[in-house]
């Protein structure tokens, strides 16, 4: 089951598997990626996309509209110091996206951004498999 939480600038979303996340976007294909070659590999014990931060599907000239996402698939989550890793290297990925890789003079807020994105997800218990779906503190 896929989860979705609209964030300002992103949309963050959370399924079981790979497959779920072609599945919402209603692609067989994006950004090099297929299903079929999911399938395959989820097929052999992989989870074939840890995580992922990229434009839309839909959004072909790069302008961030739709929104861009960060995909976490729970199936790659170890429950331990590892889900914090996977999900800051996502959002730094996405900070440099919507920043426009533009970080010679904001290395640092885009850092501290991924850091505040990071810690506001793993507060919340979203990625939790044990809690009840979370309220996101920076939200309200």
């Amino acid at each position: 089951m896929i989860i979705v939480v609209e964030k300002k600038q992103y949309d963050l979303v959370i399924g079981e598997n790979a497959i779920e996340l072609f599945d919402f976007y209603r692609v067989f294909e994006m950004h090099g990626l297929s299903v079929q070659d999911a399938m395959k590999r989820i097929g052999e014990g992989g989870t074939y996309i840890d995580g992922l931060a990229n434009y839309h599907p839909m959004d072909t000239e790069l302008i961030k509209t739709p929104k861009p996402f960060v995909f976490i698939n729970k199936s790659a989550l170890k429950g331990d110091y590892r889900d914090v890793t996977l999900l800051m290297h996502e959002m730094v990925h996405m900070a440099l996206l919507l920043n426009d890789w533009e970080i010679d003079e904001r290395e640092e807020e885009i850092v501290a951004w991924a850091e505040t994105e990071t810690n506001d997800i793993m507060a919340s218990g979203i990625l939790d498999k044990k809690k009840p779906k979370p309220i996101f503190p920076s939200m309200f």
